[in-house]
């Protein structure tokens, strides 16, 4: 009797074994990487060997590929640094690809997903996809916003200008720190082209930024910093609450700041609208809290209008 247990016991072992190789071999087969730990995948390599980006280029010059899988978490992440392989991804068969990752970031940044650029693929992505063809990338409103843009541009100028006077008054021929000015002044234009301002205190005599316009062009340069970086709680969510990489504070504090900036001057919009003392549009805040249904109802929710000007 205990003969036939064990014949049965090793049977079943055996076809389960061979199920599995068969569904393993029926399967792709991935791309080289490294050993993955049980769980972990390749997070405490990663997490040694920072930055992230950095440590898989050189993975994939030690494995001699162009292609590389590297496991984190249950997460298999595809690495591509040829073109010809990048095209297969991003060209022949963009419909499979064409989803944004789930990160903590993009969360934080999009309100939840409830905007464009940084949600996946879906109903609420499509939605708004729509509404931004239609009635924010239109040739009709782009040439609508133009006069913002020219003012933007020359006020740009004004502003190079007397840092050039300046720093020739204070001994340093005429140097500019132009990483701060671009990054200024295409801040500056969606402020202008978004809110119709150009600063959200009193700005400067020179054209340049003040206090409240430099904190905000700082908070929204790290909210891109962190978008899609590497963070352990993204590929490990059971080690959300320890913040490992200090990401989610980062991120938290960013977002705080610019809806300090924002969000009174969108509440206060939309309560012109709602009160009628409000009628025409005069820049994209005014578009996307003026938008209807085919029932004559708001287009988009408060919430949703928030989210669309933080990400535009």
């Amino acid at each position: 009797m205990g003969f036939i247990f064990i014949i049965v016991i090793a049977t079943l072992l055996f076809s389960s074994n061979l199920s599995k190789t068969k569904r393993a071999s029926s399967q792709p087969t991935l791309p080289p990487g490294p050993s993955p730990w049980p769980v972990l995948g390749c997070v405490p390599e990663m997490w040694r060997n920072r930055p992230a980006y950095k440590w898989v280029h050189r993975l994939m010059q030690q494995l001699g590929t162009d292609i590389a899988c590297v496991r984190l978490g249950n997460t298999h992440v595809i690495a591509v640094s040829s073109p010809e392989i990048a095209r297969e991804f991003l060209k022949k068969n963009d419909a499979v690809f064409a989803s944004r990752p789930l990160t903590m970031a993009t969360r934080i940044l999009s309100h939840g997903y409830i905007t464009t650029g940084v949600v996946p693929w879906g109903e609420q992505w499509k939605k708004m996809r729509r509404i931004l063809t239609s009635d924010v990338f239109s040739h009709s409103r782009v040439a609508w916003l133009l006069r913002k843009r020219t003012e933007e541009a020359d006020n740009l100028v004004r502003f190079l200008y007397n840092q050039s006077l300046q720093s020739v008054t204070n001994g340093a021929a005429g140097v500019v720190n132009v990483r701060t000015a671009t990054q200024q002044y295409s801040v500056g234009v969606m402020r202008r082209m978004m809110f119709d301002k150009r600063y959200f205190g009193k700005g400067r005599d020179d054209g340049g930024p003040g206090q409240e316009e430099e904190e905000h062009v700082g908070a929204l340069f790290t909210m891109l910093l962190h978008v899609y970086a590497f963070c352990v709680s993204d590929y490990l969510p059971w080690l959300k609450w320890l913040d490992l990489d200090g990401h989610q504070k980062t991120v938290s504090e960013a977002i705080k700041v610019i809806n300090k900036y924002q969000n009174p001057i969108v509440n206060d919009r939309i309560r012109l609208w709602r009160d009628g003392m409000r009628k025409e549009p005069e820049d994209l805040l005014d578009v996307f809290i003026s938008l209807k249904d085919s029932d004559g109802n708001p287009l988009l929710s408060d919430e949703e209008v928030r989210a669309q000007v933080t990400v535009s």
